[in-house]
């Protein structure tokens, strides 16, 4: 029977085991102890051993154990706690008092003395040990003269009776002396409370309930008990649930040997509190008057059932030491076949002559299981096989080669089968006139890849036995690897050319590796690593290219005094750039773009102009097939305005505010168009401080997720707009950060860069 406090004892106090208010003044005892045993004692289930109707029920005693470890702790909070056990899945420790626990782990068998004495010489407020046995029962009791312990005892005896037991336990270990307290629990089957009802008393129950009832304080005869008839709620049974009954014996033998006092009575008797549950419906009277009886039926049958579980195994044991012997003979035999195989093996294995070697095969074939002729076919080829050798068949037959579809009915899988008919291929007039009782074919396979087929007769038997169809199957794949020698050896040969051809391929790749390496070296060394000193400005500036080179670039290009107005400060440009392509021909037109605007932006100071100088010049010496997309702008220290060009970039972002103010203008871009063909708008905005210039390229919103979905640009605005406070270098790590989640595991799939301008609120230093 399974239980709710089965299934979830921790979530149970003290109090929800025992109904009775007398219960309450004895636990307050024991948990106010300083020193003594305190034994948990019942009854849990046996190995081998079922509950059944009749029989006890499980006592939780391990959830009683841990409830009182709880309760001590939560009495005594100063206290600590030591718990000796050889499982630690037994032991639950609440959350709330795993501070004052440790857990000391038994691993070895006969270690639990000594560290039980161990522990003990530490004097915490607690020593809990996971059972008593032989071995621990004196150990404990040592323990218990200084320090308080809880123990429990797996037992169907109760009060002084359970002293007995620990007396007989210790046998050989000493007398066991000190205070102890027993606190036996059974559980026993309730009345079904939907059909309960009440019954007249007889005077022959309450004669024998005299002891009972006439030392109450009442002293008032009960005129009524209760029982169940049994309903469809009880499966007409009389009995629904569960109770736990208790029996709380003390002894303080102060020196006295506990087996000199075995004879005291409970505080709280087993009887006593059955009546306390009698009078309150929850059992019925006959379960009182029939306790000894019924307690001793319960042990017999348990006795019973332990020794039946306890022959049966012993059968079982003898049963498999049997099967065990048999096997043992089986293998001796197995064995020696085997060594002979092994020999047979490594001969073949040594011969280098195809020929020579599937001969031997079949001869060996046939003396493994008493067969009196063999054939070997090998495939050579797609379409067709070969007949490679014979045994006791017409040597003629060798060499002869058979189309596959006339073996395919043979051709079996990797276990053998019967095959009492003529190989495939034989003619009439190859065979013999005596006639073939017994065949078998056996696949060759190599790594599960069919490469032939033997086929055995025997003339003289029936049929080819288990044992013999086994090392037949084991000596085939032995075969298998043997035929296969030469054509590996040959294989082999022509993988070290290629391996050869091939480490050739790997020197040049790392060559080339390196030479890569090199140029993400250098572009990487083109991109600006320190901007510029610029007051009131501030940058910052991520790129990470799809592959080792990319062709992406950004630059802060600070402009020749020749072409600034005097009257506005200092001047520098802003540029980020795109290349169609990606990897080292887009590095490479990279290098010669930012060459080319780096130069002109020092001769011009109209973006436009600069652009379309770039535009002609990247027609002149670039790549017909690539192209440039670039964002150039020209921003004047002292009056913050930033006059800005854009040929087909990305349309950049003004974060002011918290707004987002899109940076537009019409260009296509450069190396695509003629110069007359070629239009560039130039657009001028006055800049505030506060307000961050945010330039990216395509990659930024060209991230796919796992799923395959795109980050778009909408969704970068939105995140954009999350970072109005942030410095530059924080907004730059924060959108890199979030495109990082977004694509996860996912391959980059472009170039990705991002230049952030910051300005700054400081005094113009030029008037």
């Amino acid at each position: 029977m399974v239980t709710f406090w089965h299934i979830i004892p921790r979530m149970l106090t003290l109090r929800d085991f025992y109904r009775l208010p007398q219960f309450d003044p004895l636990i307050d005892r024991m948990l106010s102890e300083p020193s003594g045993l305190l034994v948990i004692a019942g009854l849990d289930s046996q190995t081998g051993v079922k509950a059944e109707v009749g029989g006890f029920l499980p006592s939780g005693r391990q959830a009683l154990f841990g409830l009182f470890m709880d309760a001590i702790l939560a009495k005594n909070p100063q206290k600590n706690c030591v718990v000796v056990t050889r499982d630690k899945n037994l032991v639950r420790v609440q959350r709330q008092f795993r501070k004052q626990v440790r857990v000391d782990l038994v691993t070895s068998a006969g270690a639990n003395a000594e560290r039980i004495a161990v522990d003990s010489l530490l004097k915490p407020g607690l020593l809990a040990i996971d059972r008593l046995d032989a071995e621990t029962v004196s150990p404990a009791f040592e323990a218990a003269r200084q320090i308080l312990v809880l123990s429990q005892l797996n037992t169907v005896f109760h009060g002084a009776e359970v002293l007995r037991q620990l007396s007989e336990m210790a046998r050989g270990y000493g007398s066991l002396t000190g205070t102890c307290w027993v606190i036996a629990v059974q559980r026993m089957p309730t009345l079904c409370v939907h059909c309960r009802e009440t019954i007249p008393s007889t005077p022959e129950q309450l004669d024998r309930l005299q002891e009972h009832w006439s030392s109450e304080k009442t002293a008032t005869k009960p005129t009524a008990f209760y029982r169940s008839m049994g309903c469809s709620k009880c499966n007409h049974t009389g009995r629904f649930g569960d109770v736990a009954v208790f029996d709380v014996f003390h002894t303080d033998s102060a020196g006295e040997s506990l087996s000199t006092r075995a004879g005291t009575s409970s505080l709280l008797g087993v009887k006593s509190y059955i009546w306390g549950l009698v009078r309150s419906g929850s059992l019925p009277v006959e379960d009182l008057l029939n306790f000894d009886v019924d307690q001793f039926r319960r042990t017999y049958d348990l006795f019973q059932k332990t020794e039946r579980a306890f022959t049966e195994t012993k059968a079982s044991l003898e049963s498999r030491l049997l099967q065990l012997e048999a096997a043992h003979r089986v293998l001796q035999q197995r064995s020696e076949a085997l060594i002979t195989l092994q020999t047979i093996s490594q001969r073949m294995i040594a011969s280098e002559d195809l020929e020579e070697m599937a001969r031997h095969i079949c001869r060996y074939a046939c003396q493994l299981c008493n067969a009196n002729r063999a054939i070997l076919y090998y495939q050579q080829a797609e379409g067709y096989a070969e007949v490679l050798a014979v045994s006791g068949w017409d040597s003629a037959l060798v060499g002869r080669r058979l189309d596959m579809s006339l073996i395919l009915d043979a051709r079996v899988g990797p276990e053998p089968i019967a095959y009492d008919r003529l190989p495939p291929g034989l003619l009439p007039a190859f065979a013999s006139q005596r006639p073939l009782r017994a065949g078998i074919a056996v696949s060759l396979y190599i790594q599960h890849e069919w490469v032939g087929l033997m086929i055995l007769h025997a003339e003289d038997k029936g049929g080819f036995h288990p044992g013999e169809v086994a090392m037949l199957q084991t000596f085939a794949n032995q075969a298998a690897l043997a035929i296969q020698r030469a054509g590996l050896v040959a294989q082999l040969r022509a993988k070290i050319d290629q391996l050869e051809a091939a480490q050739a391929g790997l020197a040049q790749k790392e060559r080339l590796e390196r030479e890569m390496e090199l140029a993400r070296q250098v572009q990487q060394s083109l991109l600006p690593g320190i901007f510029p000193d610029l007051p009131g400005f501030l940058f910052a500036a991520r790129c990470i290219p799809a592959r080792q080179v990319g062709g992406d670039f950004y630059d802060i290009i600070p402009l020749n005094n020749r072409v600034i107005d005097s009257t506005s400060g200092g001047v520098f440009g802003v540029a980020i750039a795109d290349v169609s392509d990606k990897g080292m021909p887009a590095a490479l037109y990279m290098s010669l773009a930012r060459s080319l605007l780096r130069a002109e932006a020092q001769r011009e100071r109209s973006p436009t102009a600069v652009l379309c100088t770039v535009n002609r010049l990247l027609l002149e010496l670039g790549a017909p097939s690539l192209f440039v997309t670039l964002f150039y702008g020209v921003i004047e220290q002292g009056t913050r305005r930033l006059t800005y060009a854009r040929a087909g970039h990305e349309i950049p972002y003004l974060l002011r505010d918290g707004e987002l103010l899109p940076l537009a203008g019409e260009g296509t871009a450069l190396g695509l168009l003629d110069p007359g063909e070629f239009r560039l708008s130039e657009v001028q905005v006055e800049l505030f401080p506060g307000d961050r210039l945010i330039l990216f390229t395509d990659g930024l919103t060209d991230v796919f997720d796992p799923e395959g979905r795109i980050y778009a640009r909408e969704r970068l605005e939105k995140l954009i707009r999350t970072c109005p406070e942030k410095s530059p270098e924080a907004i730059c790590d924060f959108i890199f950060a979030e495109l990082a989640r977004y694509q996860g595991e996912v391959e980059q799939f472009d170039d990705m860069t991002i230049l952030v301008v910051g300005v700054e609120d400081v005094k113009a230093i030029f008037l």
